[in-house]
């Protein structure tokens, strides 16, 4: 089997699980015993200062998990030396400082610093990383890593980013362009996970996560990468996540799992199959043996998503939103599904960028959005497409008596059809016998005085208002008036019985006509 077979057998584009081997590579950093072994070495300058600290973890406890035992061991002594501001202990960073004024740990912030000032991308494997960064755009849904430096946010454009074991539990995962950092962040020092309370702690919510990740595990392929095949962080994880399985489900696992074994000066990629017994429970996988990552990239580069995977994450975390607060979002419009426009059997979802492309605007806006637009200004569409797109139909189901001028006057393109229907005469919108039956109720009261007498009773308001003459009528002063009617509610018109809708809407023609169109009046 080659390695284009392997990803070939795909059901969809794949997560990467990546670990320390990544970051040493591409930056240069050290491993956790390296790690370990350079702030151990600050606090005592010695060449054993490593072993000591090992063999001092060693006298406390006998443990398989050596290494937060040996960190919290060294952790102790780096603060009090950095509190007594011993020599060479201390960075000079205003960033550090602040930190450990937070109260943060002088250890896991000055380890943060230190990652930080290593992580430049070595030259050698500039093309490398420019491959991998270009199958993030198309080719991966995600990345799940133990690593605390910023090597995939910097590459990976667009991912959203969860940072810990808690941000990852009680946030709304998407499976789409995200990075889960489970052992914390450089650029949140106290979510490191490296001594023996962190793991402690990580461990005692280790189902929790595993339950996170499930739907991860159980519907992407999952590529270990970066790790060795018996790192105790993978078996945690896994024994998590394998605890929680029925024997079917496992079975199921190992057609999405893939190891990838790195082997100096390795000549090409050799496939083969991988056991191993997790919790009584026997997991197979694929192991991909190589020196040369290219390969996979390579390789990964042939599965790929139907639209680019930030996008596709962008469009289902607003889908989401929109299901828990009905508000749409800024790149997803929706109608309300008892708008009588929309055939019920005939569903239709458009994504796009509000500043460019078509998405079936005729379905997208109401007459409502159309009429308050024009007082508020709160569409994200601009007048162009609007016209276009939205006026032919909407102003026809409207019997062409859609206020338009406001839309004409701020469009950078001539509308013919717009300019042919709309009103040219305050009498197409205020006829003279609506203004009789009336006139009695109004007298010689001002447009401004109605407002300032009646709104007290709202809706005998707005039929007074939407019936004056012209002659009585500040534009300034009425668009003030509809000012005030939509700040005390801007949904007013979807509330609102028939009769009192039409008086509004009859009120925002007249502004729209006083204040947009006589300039466009012969």
């Amino acid at each position: 089997m080659t390695l284009q077979e392997v990803v070939a057998r795909f059901n969809t584009t794949p997560f990467l699980f990546a670990g320390s081997g990544i970051t040493r590579r591409y930056y240069g950093l050290p491993d956790w015993v390296g790690l370990l072994t350079y702030f151990a070495g600050k606090v005592k300058k010695d060449p054993f200062a490593y072993r000591f600290y090992e063999s001092k973890a060693s006298e406390v406890e006998h443990t398989a998990e050596k290494l937060p035992l040996v960190a919290s061991c060294v952790e102790k002594d780096f603060n009090d030396a950095w509190f007594y501001n011993e020599e060479g202990i201390r960075s000079d960073s205003e960033k550090v400082h602040n930190a450990v004024s937070a109260g943060v740990s002088p250890f896991k912030a000055e380890i943060s610093e230190y990652i930080t000032s290593l992580s430049t991308v070595d030259p050698v494997y500039a093309e490398e990383v420019e491959k991998l960064r270009n199958i993030a755009k198309d080719n991966l849904s995600g990345v799940i890593t133990t690593n605390y430096d910023c090597f995939f946010e910097n590459i990976f454009e667009g991912y959203k980013i969860f940072v810990g074991q808690d941000e990852l539990v009680f946030s709304q995962l998407h499976g789409i362009a995200e990075i889960y950092k489970i052992h914390g962040s450089v650029q949140n020092p106290e979510s490191i996970v490296i001594n023996k309370a962190d793991y402690q702690k990580f461990h005692d919510k280790g189902k929790y996560l595993a339950a996170k990740l499930m739907t991860i595990f159980m519907e992407y392929p999952i590529i270990f990468v970066g790790y060795s095949i018996s790192d105790s962080d993978i078996q945690a994880i896994l024994s998590d996540v394998v605890e929680c399985l029925p024997l079917d489900k496992i079975e199921m696992l190992q057609k999405r799992f893939v190891f990838v074994e790195y082997k100096l000066n390795f000549i090409g990629s050799e496939i083969a199959s991988h056991s191993m017994v997790i919790q009584g429970k026997l997991l197979e996988m694929t192991k991909i043996t190589l020196s040369d990552f290219s390969l996979l990239y390579d390789a990964l580069s042939l599965k790929k998503a139907a639209l680019p995977v930030k996008l596709l994450r962008r469009f289902k975390d607003e889908l989401y939103t929109f299901a828990l607060t009905q508000q749409p979002g800024p790149t997803m419009q929706v109608a309300s599904l008892e708008d009588g426009r929309i055939d019920e059997n005939m569903l239709a979802l458009t994504i796009g960028l509000t500043s460019t492309g078509v998405y079936g605007l005729a379905r997208a806006v109401n007459s409502e959005q159309w009429y308050r637009n024009i007082i508020l200004h709160d569409s994200i569409y601009p007048c162009e497409q609007l016209l276009e797109f939205v006026y032919p139909e909407l102003a026809k189901q409207n019997s062409w008596k859609l206020p338009v001028w406001y839309y004409i006057s701020k469009s950078s393109i001539k509308s013919e059809l717009a300019e042919e229907k709309a009103p040219r005469l305050y009498s197409e919108i205020v006829t003279e016998s609506t203004i009789k039956r009336n006139c009695s109720a109004i007298g010689e009261r001002t447009a401004w005085e109605v407002w300032t007498q009646e709104k007290g009773n709202l809706m005998k308001a707005i039929r007074l208002l939407g019936c004056m003459t012209e002659e009585k009528i500040n534009v300034n002063q009425y668009r003030s008036i509809l000012e005030a009617i939509f700040t005390e509610n801007n949904n007013i018109l979807s509330s609102l019985d028939s009769p009192n809708r039409s008086n509004l809407h009859r009120m925002i023609r007249i502004y729209d006509f006083l204040k947009y169109g006589q300039k466009k009046t012969p």
